[in-house]
């Protein structure tokens, strides 16, 4: 895991003080790279061969590269290149990177089984050659207005230069809408994130830049279903130990993170199984509703590892600490203790195993087995339910079934993938078009296709929007905030496209959710952490704004509003509707909050 930065001219100064701003990613070591056309920058965390040989940036021949990730499966890669008549001074992947990209070109992204975000510069070709990983576990930014080419691995690096930047009111939006910015969008007019499962050409001589997809999952799901069903349950549940055991693969301590769910539970289980004197990490809180510790201690009893936890206390300080240090706004309030549980984890291990990605794969969520029951559901009730739900009040309490009903109903939208969006939104439509100026509100954000309402659909818009740049990101950022490696078994890129083709019943079976991966658990981990009511990874916001001076000042007054992006007078709206009790919009002033916040510590001063 490392910090890539990188520009088409040189300046030497410039350069560094780019990897300075992503020290917190590689705090092992910094490399750069000069020639009459571009600088190249890098930061390294040392997990994969801890000699100097494997620094960067590394230099074979003609090809220079810059790389953040690990490469899982770069072993067996370098043998078939060894056959191939490839020589090798080290034993890193970054170098079996630059091998593979002689031997087979740009194509060499296909034959890789890992997390990455890279740039290659092949001399001869006078060409920028950056890819991402399948499905974003690793960012990259880019920045181009027709001259200049500037990337890095997090926006605060190219904030380096004097680029008067400007916010891009469509990303803005789409925060509000979702609580993270989607798409290829950044903050920034002219700032890009490079999709995953894309590569970036840009010609140094020229200065024309071209993007093209390497990889297409709906089209792995179909080659998937060629295959008898009883053929793909039998390669999941032999893929799945597997794709565990190759994100072992380290110079380094590793460990993996445990809450309690399902999820992690049988990722920690399954390591425990084939190594003893494993290490697995845990927090907790005292507000009941959101600690999950109690489900942790009884895994780790079960699977006998060293379980490692903490009570930890979230104060007004983590919580700017992490705002001000993320590189756009960022409304998930699940980083926070995110960061927590990777602070605790790096006092022991540099590398993590989450249990990320398992409810998009598997079909987890509560949305899924909504987006089954509206195929049966009435429509002349859709009003009167509705209206009945209006009069519950709100809760401080972790997320109700109350709250779910609420947004069942009055999110429907007979569009799947619009209805998604909708009960995943944060601010609808009609409460953008009040909390945004009016130049902001009228922006199109997505088209919703019509497609049959199949969970997969869902699914896949999940993986393309709210995994790739909400949860990813999430982690990514907490944990490489504390120089922490993390890594995500539920996305092997063998494993996604089988259990994603498999018939519904596979995923959703009467109410249970995710039904294969915990018929898979039944066999390594207790059956109350199997059928225990599931819980995300929360923190009490509403008990926050509520009791918080400084989030209400964020909220009311005039200094934290000077952006003139956002309707005060609507937020002090919400706002005194929240405290008085009337009505929960705790997650829509979270995300005025963290904008506010965010833009006074970013913005204030380059207005």
């Amino acid at each position: 895991m490392c910090g890539i930065a990188g520009f088409n001219w040189i300046d030497k100064s410039v350069i560094k003080i780019m990897t300075d701003k992503i020290s917190h990613r590689g705090p092992d070591g910094e490399g750069f790279y000069f020639d009459q056309s571009l600088s190249l920058g890098h930061r390294r965390l040392s997990i994969i061969d801890l000699s100097e040989k494997a620094n960067q940036p590394m230099i074979y021949k003609d090809y220079i590269i810059i790389f953040n990730g690990e490469i899982y499966n770069f072993q067996k890669i370098k043998q078939q290149l060894i056959q191939n008549g490839h020589n090798f001074e080290s034993d890193s992947d970054t170098e079996v990177l630059l091998h593979a990209y002689e031997e087979w070109g740009t194509s060499c992204v296909n034959q890789l089984n890992g997390m990455w975000a890279f740039c290659l510069y092949d001399k001869n070709k006078n060409l920028l050659f950056l890819s991402r990983d399948r499905f974003g576990e690793k960012p990259l930014y880019y920045f181009f207005n027709g001259n200049q080419f500037i990337f890095s691995s997090e926006l605060k690096a190219i904030r380096a230069h004097d680029l008067n930047l400007q916010i891009n009111e469509n990303a803005l939006n789409f925060y509000f809408y979702q609580k993270y910015i989607g798409k290829d969008l950044a903050i920034f007019k002219n700032v890009f994130k490079l999709k995953p499962a894309h590569n970036l050409y840009f010609n140094l001589q020229t200065k024309s830049l071209e993007i093209s997809q390497y990889y297409n999952l709906d089209s792995e799901i179909q080659l998937a279903k060629t295959l008898e069903v009883s053929q793909r349950l039998k390669e999941i549940k032999e893929l799945i130990p597997d794709a565990v055991e190759k994100r072992l693969i380290s110079d380094v301590p590793v460990g993996s993170f445990l809450s309690g769910g399902v999820d992690s539970s049988l990722i920690s289980a399954i390591i425990a199984k084939n190594h003893s004197d494993f290490d697995t990490f845990s927090i907790g809180f005292k507000e009941k509703s959101f600690d999950e510790l109690p489900y942790s201690k009884i895994v780790a009893d079960h699977i006998k590892t060293n379980h490692l936890w903490e009570f930890s206390e979230i104060n007004e300080d983590i919580i700017k600490h992490i705002i001000e240090n993320m590189d756009e706004p960022f409304g998930d309030s699940s980083v926070i203790p995110t960061y927590l549980l990777s602070q605790i984890t790096k006092k022991k291990v540099t590398v993590s195993l989450s249990g990320d990605a398992g409810d998009e794969v598997f079909g987890g969520y509560d949305t899924y087995l909504a987006h089954k029951i509206i195929l049966y559901f009435p429509e002349f009730l859709m009003g009167l339910c509705k209206n009945l739900l209006k009069i519950i009040p709100p809760s401080d309490k972790k997320v109700t079934l109350a709250f779910k009903a609420k947004r069942f109903f009055e999110n429907y939208n007979k569009n799947i993938n619009h209805r998604h969006f909708n009960w995943m939104a944060t601010f609808k439509e009609d409460e953008r078009k009040k909390l945004l100026a009016d130049y902001l509100s009228d922006n199109a954000l997505l088209d919703f296709p019509d497609e049959k309402n199949d969970i997969t659909v869902v699914q896949l818009n999940d993986l393309t929007y709210y995994l790739a740049e909400d949860i990813l990101k999430k982690v990514d950022s907490a944990s490489m905030l504390n120089s922490l490696e993390a890594r995500v078994p539920f996305l092997d890129h063998r494993l996604v496209p089988l259990v994603l083709s498999l018939p519904e019943k596979y995923k959703i079976r009467r109410l249970s959710t995710k039904w294969l991966l915990k018929d898979i658990a039944k066999s390594f981990i207790p059956a109350q952490i199997i059928n225990r009511k599931k819980r995300g990874f929360t923190v009490p916001v509403s008990t926050w704004i509520k009791n918080s001076t400084f989030i209400s000042k964020c909220l009311t007054e005039d200094f934290y509003f000077e952006h003139k992006l956002l309707n005060k007078e609507f937020v002090l709206y919400l706002y005194n509707t929240h405290i008085s009790n009337k009505k929960d919009y705790a997650r829509q002033l979270w995300l005025v909050f963290v904008f506010n916040y965010w833009w006074v510590k970013n913005m204030r001063n380059a207005v």
